[in-house]
């Protein structure tokens, strides 16, 4: 079992050590290290770069307009994805085309809800019909507390799409204490509309109840009918097969 989706933990000495900590207690094999807005973990997954361990892989965010090239920051192979904002999907250009030649996933994040960045993503999507894809958050169903009401629609339209999606972020969708029953229909519309081997647990830490990081990958796989059994693909996409499923 990986985690899908996370950041680091800046606020404690060592992050990375920490969060292997949390994953070794959880029985989460790898995980997919995010790169926040902030910036502020990015000097930690250059060293991973520069120091890679088996467990873990990478995701930048795109800036367009800072000077490093995406060409640098995608290679390595530790870098497996890159995380776009819905306003910059036009702005990708030749890199949508690297991305989809490389295997390696767009990322995406809907700072302008799910209806902008579903419109946005149909037509790269036509255009790179290969591209990876990566919805995260359960396609981000919440705006501001209130149920998006584009949501349902929205995620019908990218059915056609290649792509895998993330129930990660729980608690924030949420209007109840854990479990979380009220985002439970959010995920099971995911999983009626992209089936199992589409769908990846995430644990979005550290932002959510850090000393509950295993029950809440466990809420995740447990939601997708079993972690052991599903986001195959995104899996070995990422690690190459490396790990041994273990049992739900």
């Amino acid at each position: 079992m990986i985690d899908a989706y996370c950041h680091l933990d800046m606020s404690v000495m060592e992050p990375i050590a920490e969060l292997e900590r949390r994953m070794d207690a959880a029985s989460v094999d790898g995980a997919l290290i995010v790169e926040t807005w902030s910036g502020d973990n990015r000097g930690c997954l250059r060293k991973l770069i520069a120091s890679p361990m088996s467990r873990f892989r990478v995701a930048f965010c795109f800036r367009p307009d800072q000077e490093q090239s995406c060409a640098e920051l995608l290679s390595s192979e530790m870098v497996r994805a890159l995380r776009v904002k819905t306003a910059d999907l036009n702005r990708l250009g030749p890199i949508a085309a690297e991305l989809e030649s490389a295997g390696k996933w767009l990322l995406l994040h809907a700072e302008a809800g799910i209806r902008s960045l579903t419109m946005g993503l149909v037509q790269l999507a036509h255009l790179h019909p290969r591209l990876p894809i990566y919805l995260p958050h359960m396609g981000w169903p919440r705006r501001d507390g209130q149920d998006d009401g584009d949501w349902v629609e929205s995620i019908a339209g990218l059915k056609d799409c290649n792509l895998v999606a993330g129930i990660s972020a729980i608690a924030h969708f949420s209007r109840e204490a854990f479990p979380h029953n009220d985002v439970v229909p959010f995920a099971s519309y995911l999983l009626a509309m992209f089936g199992p081997e589409s769908l990846v647990a995430a644990s979005d830490y550290p932002l959510i109840e850090k000393g509950s990081y295993a029950q809440y990958m466990q809420l995740a796989g447990d939601w997708i009918a079993g972690a052991a059994r599903t986001g195959n693909r995104f899996e070995s996409s990422l690690f190459g097969g490396q790990f041994a499923h273990r049992k739900g």
